[in-house]
């Protein structure tokens, strides 16, 4: 009746090392994560709006309320961020109407600061099935890919839920 053999479950070491690999990989994750927060603590003071000059805003107007909310915050920016840049669906005439009067304001208490609105194909209309709106979205994709890197923003803002992300000009 000797001694037993162990016998080794090749299945659980296949799951281990892959255990092991999502663990350094998500810790490698963190400790960029951690190395970055740190370089923009550090650097935070420099990369106040407007130290470096007028900071570009490129925004991604929509149909209905979302539009409104994303010119409130636009109307509530400083002088710092021009100029302006507005995109909207070649169909949306009411978004163009709002973002007109908004700047009208603003160039009535404000000298100088400019705007300009780019017109792209809709990415899909309303009631459109979703099949094909895989086509019409790449349509509209091979006019707004060439414009956010002819613009160079370095703001960008879009109409869900009024949201803005920056990222830094070097």
């Amino acid at each position: 009746r000797g001694s037993r053999a162990v016998t080794s479950r090749p299945g659980f070491s296949v799951l281990m090392d892959i255990f092991g690999g999502f663990l350094f990989g998500g810790g490698l994750i963190v400790l960029f994560l951690i190395i970055r927060l740190l370089v923009v603590i550090r650097q935070g003071a420099e990369c106040r709006p407007g130290a470096k000059g007028a900071v570009s805003v490129l925004v991604v107007a929509g149909s209905g309320g979302h539009t409104t909310e994303i010119l409130r915050l636009m109307e509530s920016l400083s002088q710092s961020y021009i100029p302006r840049h507005y995109v909207m669906a070649d169909t949306d005439q009411m978004s163009e109407d709002k973002i007109r009067s908004l700047e009208a304001s603003i160039q009535d208490s404000t000298a100088g600061q400019k705007f300009t609105i780019h017109r792209i194909p809709r990415s899909r209309e309303v009631r459109q099935s979703w099949s094909s709106s895989l086509l019409t979205t790449l349509y509209s994709l091979i006019y707004s890919v060439p414009l956010v890197f002819k613009l160079r923003p370095d703001l960008y803002g879009q109409q869900r839920k009024a949201l803005f992300t920056g990222y830094h000009r070097t």
